[in-house]
């Protein structure tokens, strides 16, 4: 079974390369924070029942993580796990998806010793198995997140158009107006199952086998909850409990009064 280079040895590894990894590292680590910081404040919104502020608020997570998408695969092309011909394979592809799949394309013919062209055909057939399964995922969930991104960052944030601006495009549209933030929470869950897998793939000697079935087993329960679809059922239980501290800190000033551990003065 081949592996990629041992990441403890770095000749014929440019410190440019190096430093082109730390600096994708921390863009992802500041769009990673953004992320939580949005999403803290969605749910901020919901609680309230601000709904101008949760359409905005959910957009811009979308877009958050759909952003991520990109550093999370710079920081795993120009790593020491992955040879510089093959990150200079990825990056001829034209578009996000198409280089993520050669990133599955690379790892995978790296890892089993088999030609590029030949993947996955070529492969063991276990380790196919799992190259199908995780190129679903990139069809299934990475496709339609990084087109909603591109929408978004073209400032179709209501409307959605075509390719060439000259129409809108309804399906788009409601895919944009149809995102809440629990969907988009368990997106994030399932991507990161998906790059620990890759992780796996290129870096390790036994785990990804050894630990397939877990990671997977984690990304489909995240599907499964996407498609179960409970986003309305999240999103009161977040208002009740909003109301119920309400009610508890009311109670809990009215017994403060009553004890005399606060005192009310009024101005007469």
């Amino acid at each position: 079974m081949a592996h990629s280079a041992d990441p403890g040895n770095l000749d014929g590894i440019t410190l440019e390369r190096l430093k082109r990894n730390r600096a994708h590292t921390k863009n992802l680590e500041a769009l990673e924070t953004s992320f939580n910081v949005v999403s803290r404040s969605c749910k901020d919104s919901i609680r309230r029942g601000a709904e101008h502020e949760v359409a905005a608020l959910t957009r811009t997570c979308a877009f958050l993580l759909g952003a991520t998408l990109e550093d999370r695969l710079m920081v795993i092309i120009s790593s020491t796990y992955f040879s510089e011909d093959a990150e200079r394979r990825v990056m001829r592809e034209s578009s996000i998806l198409d280089r993520w799949k050669q990133v599955l394309i690379e790892a995978f013919a790296a890892r089993y010793g088999t030609e590029r062209a030949k993947v996955p055909a070529g492969l063991p057939y276990t380790a196919a198995a799992y190259f199908q399964g995780m190129n679903s995922v990139l069809d299934d969930w990475v496709k339609p997140l990084v087109t909603v991104r591109n929408s978004l960052a073209h400032g179709q944030w209501i409307v959605a158009f075509n390719e060439e601006r000259s129409a809108a495009n309804h399906d788009r549209t409601k895919i944009i107006k149809a995102m809440t933030l629990w969907h988009i929470q368990l997106q994030k869950n399932l991507l990161d199952h998906l790059a620990r897998l890759i992780f796996d793939l290129m870096a390790t000697r036994s785990a990804f086998e050894r630990d397939f079935d877990k990671h997977w087993a984690n990304l489909r329960a995240a599907q499964a909850r996407i498609e179960m679809d409970r986003s309305k059922e999240w999103d009161a239980l977040l208002r009740r409990r909003q109301e119920r501290g309400k009610e508890h800190r009311v109670r809990n000033f009215r017994k403060a009064v009553k004890s005399g551990r606060i005192s009310l003065i009024y101005d007469v």
